[in-house]
């Protein structure tokens, strides 16, 4: 208000001790407080005399809620700036909601947030649940400051786009169905980051709150993992890469990106798809059926619950895709110059 009217520009100075003193839990100035009061309820004094008590009333319950909204909204600003530097998110709930970082899609974290436990008369809840997610932010603070060694994190059985013995090994974590997932590969083609690195992948399908985020996710990754237990020999490229490839860069006799057209696909569909690009790539027709045979089997159902467990506990990411490469994590879309 002192901003838009001289009247009220003397109690700036006096407004701004009267709340850090509130906010340090030490009682407002009470010639202050008093003046404040005295301005505001003398117009009602003068024709409402009646009304004096319950609008002094009314005052003494505002000024504990903008007490509280200005506690709750520098703990909001502390918190989202810590997120955004340790996770590259200043939403760790929902990291695809902030505009502040990088591209992704969001890993979605299950815990009811703040606004939902309230609603839900879970009070105790409320503000466990607040403080538990903030003392887990802080506690990885020291994952963001140390050097990330890709090779502790390579997932079973790797493959490599490229590879080549002096290269420095790079591992990104990734969801086929996952849209920036498909713009950090034309990114990292456009910057030759694979001349450059020994690139390998950990599939993770993104869980949803039915099922999961990207429908075929989870079948493009069992493939994926069965044609590394299962790799053609002779092959330049990984078959398994190849599958990727197809997915991220290229596309359907109508015009359409493959990865678009194997998202909207019902698993039937999708199986028969992949099934035949095996063909196209170079396996034999029994080669085929082992590969098919393995996607559903509990070895690679196992190889997917440990990378599971290997990007969101060791790894600790929210986002994907998140690539590991000289040293650094880099959460979300990395952009060409960044590659380099």
């Amino acid at each position: 208000m002192a901003a838009f009217s001289a009247r009220y520009r003397r109690y700036v100075g006096k407004a701004w001790n009267c709340t850090w003193r509130k906010v340090t839990f030490r009682p407002c100035d009470t010639t202050f407080k008093q003046d404040i009061k005295d301005h505001l309820l003398a117009p009602v004094a003068a024709r409402r005399p009646g009304l004096v008590k319950p609008a002094s009333i009314g005052l003494e319950i505002l000024a504990v809620l903008v007490l509280l909204t200005t506690i709750w909204s520098g703990y909001t600003v502390v918190k989202s700036a810590v997120n955004l530097y340790v996770y590259g998110t200043c939403n760790k709930q929902d990291s695809a909601s902030c505009t502040l970082g990088a591209e992704a899609c969001s890993i979605p974290d299950e815990t009811p947030g703040f606004m939902e436990s309230l609603g839900a008369f879970d009070v105790v809840g409320a503000f466990g649940n607040e403080f538990a997610s903030l003392g887990e932010t802080f506690a990885a603070i020291p994952a963001r400051l140390q050097n990330w060694t890709s090779e502790d994190y390579l997932p079973a059985n790797a493959t490599y786009l490229t590879e080549d013995a002096a290269n420095p090994i790079a591992v990104e974590v990734i969801d086929p169905g996952c849209t920036f997932c498909k713009a950090l590969f034309a990114n990292i083609e456009e910057s030759g980051f694979e001349s450059t690195h020994n690139l390998t992948y950990i599939a993770y399908p993104i869980k949803g709150t039915d099922g999961y985020k990207f429908p075929n996710s989870l079948l493009v990754t069992q493939y994926l993992e069965a044609l590394r237990l299962h790799p053609l020999d002779g092959a330049d490229t990984p078959v398994d890469w190849q599958m990727l490839k197809r997915i991220f860069t290229e596309k359907t006799d109508a015009g359409l990106p493959w990865q678009g057209a194997i998202n909207s696909m019902d698993a039937k569909e999708a199986t028969s798809t992949l099934v035949g690009w095996l063909d196209e790539f170079g396996l034999s027709a029994d080669q085929i059926d082992v590969v098919v045979a393995e996607a559903g089997s509990d070895k690679v159902t196992d190889i997917i619950d440990a990378n599971k467990t290997l990007v969101e506990e060791k790894i600790a990411t929210i986002k994907i895709p998140t690539i590991i490469f000289d040293g650094r994590r880099h959460d979300g879309l990395v952009s060409v110059d960044g590659l380099r």
